[in-house]
């Protein structure tokens, strides 16, 4: 094909860029919308759902299932350790190896993880060496994943879709935490013993083994079609230097990133808390299992609400993009208020090893409610918080590497918070002054990132090259067509030198 036809083909696809065929065909097998942004990001969903999800249940459960937490103390401290020392640099990473490679390792260490807490239930602190390196396994594998996953629920949608394409993103991950609950709870539901029983542990590793490989069903990012008919735009492949050189060329730019890193590090800081200084010590296993099923459930919960409200299409221009992100910080700092304020009562007589005598069980309905409340209302908190992290940073910006990097720093930020508490933990400090820690943070995370939801959301980010897709193009195996044109400030499209 000479230059003059590929122009012509160009300024054809354009005219037709409203008429985008968004189906992908492979060996004659139709599959409807699977080009599709909100396609992918559910096939990203069910990779957490059985790799993050499980895990999330299996943590619910209070010490990865064990009644003696110290084994996934250490675990957590090398996990976090870990994922902080590569996350930061994992957006640099997932723009040089891609999407697929990210998510397959990604799911990796969820495995060897759980594997070592299957050998520790059997071997007890003989397996303390396995479980160390499985938790740093698991946070470079955590590091990939959750890179990849901020740069498609953030990047792959359209502005007006970013909040609730968190949202099923997150539902779908937390459904994995919701039935990964019930595992335990049906296989150890007569059981007196303090550990989960070896059927849970195989049930956990196999359907995570099945989230490894999942990623081979992605299509290239950018093969995927936006609900405006553009594709995702990816950078030129760089080199390991050059995307180095990147990374700290956004860092300058956009300096006042630097305000959220409190926000990053309160984002996880909570959950020490709540699963081994609360969950643990205070209730039977079965009771913690169910406990982890409505945690997950309610988190859920939030993050529907809080990710509907945030891409709610008001008419009022009063209540556009900015205005709802100043809205959704001042929630959160009365979220944190009242919440956590609620949270010393069960908290300000509690004492590092002494428990409830008996412990707490889902069948002593009134005993137990108060304690479900609690546990709801934080569930459904972090939901809250978790999306408007996302739709935050998301606002800021529609450029895939530029996103990559926001994600990478929220969860390198967050992990190194996370080793720190987890080790805080480890060195036993008491309840109260845990509690105290996170409600603190949390308090401290919203004052500074007031700056950026009161001053730097607009209502449009144009930063972002866009490329319009044609009807057809690429709808025969795994390529594309489309065109490769460049979107200026002013909001035009220039293409073949023609306005459009």
């Amino acid at each position: 094909m000479d230059e003059n036809s590929s122009i012509s083909d160009r300024e054809r696809d354009v005219q037709d860029a409203g008429k985008v065929n968004t189906d992908y065909f492979i060996r004659g097998l139709r599959i409807p919308k699977y080009r599709t942004a909100m396609a992918q990001v559910v096939m990203v969903g069910f990779i957490a759902f059985c790799t993050v999800g499980m895990s999330s249940a299996l943590g619910g459960a209070g010490g990865g299932g064990l009644l003696n937490t110290t084994q996934s103390t250490n675990a957590y401290v090398a996990v976090y350790s870990t994922f902080a020392a590569l996350a930061f640099f994992g957006g640099a990473i997932y723009n040089r190896v891609g999407i697929k490679i990210c998510l397959m390792f990604g799911g990796f260490g969820y495995v060897c993880l759980a594997s070592a807490y299957f050998t520790t239930a059997h071997i007890g602190n003989r397996a303390t060496p396995w479980v160390v390196l499985a938790g740093c396994l698991e946070g470079l594998s955590a590091a990939m994943l959750w890179t990849a996953q901020g740069a498609v629920t953030m990047c792959y949608p359209t502005e007006d879709m970013k909040g609730r394409s968190f949202s099923v993103f997150w539902t779908i991950f937390q459904a994995g935490g919701v039935i990964g609950s019930i595992i335990p709870i049906c296989l150890n539901w007569s059981s007196t013993a303090g550990n989960l029983n070896d059927g849970s542990y195989v049930a956990f590793i196999v359907i995570m083994l099945v989230g490894c490989c999942i990623p081979l069903l992605l299509l290239p990012s950018d093969k995927v079609i936006r609900t405006d008919g553009t594709q995702v735009v990816l950078p030129p492949m760089p080199t390991w230097t050059s995307e180095l050189k990147g990374m700290y060329h956004v860092l300058r730019a956009n300096w006042y990133i630097v305000t959220l890193f409190p926000f990053f590090a309160a984002s996880s800081w909570f959950y020490t808390y709540q699963v081994n200084d609360f969950n643990v010590p205070n209730f039977t296993l079965r009771t913690r299992s169910f406990n982890g099923l409505w945690s997950n459930f309610f988190n859920m919960v939030g993050v529907w609400a809080m990710g509907t409200f945030l891409d709610f299409p008001f008419k009022s221009k009063r209540f556009g993009r900015p205005t709802r992100a100043k809205i959704g910080i001042v929630y959160l700092l009365v979220a944190t208020l009242s919440i956590w304020g609620g949270g010393w009562v069960f908290v300000k007589d509690a004492v590092r090893g002494v428990s409830p005598d008996p412990l707490v069980d889902v069948t002593q309905s009134k005993r137990y409610f108060p304690y479900l409340a609690i546990y709801i209302f934080y569930a459904f908190y972090d939901g809250c918080f978790q999306a408007y992290a996302y739709w935050l940073m998301g606002s800021l910006s529609n450029n895939s590497a530029t996103l990559s990097h926001y994600s990478g720093w929220y969860k390198s930020i967050q992990s190194a918070a996370a080793a720190i508490v987890w080790r805080l933990d480890g060195l036993k400090i008491s309840y109260k002054s845990m509690y105290i820690s996170t409600w603190v943070i949390l308090l401290v995370s919203m004052s500074t990132t007031f700056y950026v939801s009161f001053t730097k959301v607009k209502e449009h980010s144009t930063d972002e090259r866009r490329v319009f897709v044609s009807e057809g193009a690429g709808i025969e195996g795994p390529g594309a067509a489309g065109i490769d044109d460049t979107e200026a400030l002013k909001g035009e499209v220039m293409v073949a030198d023609k306005t459009v």
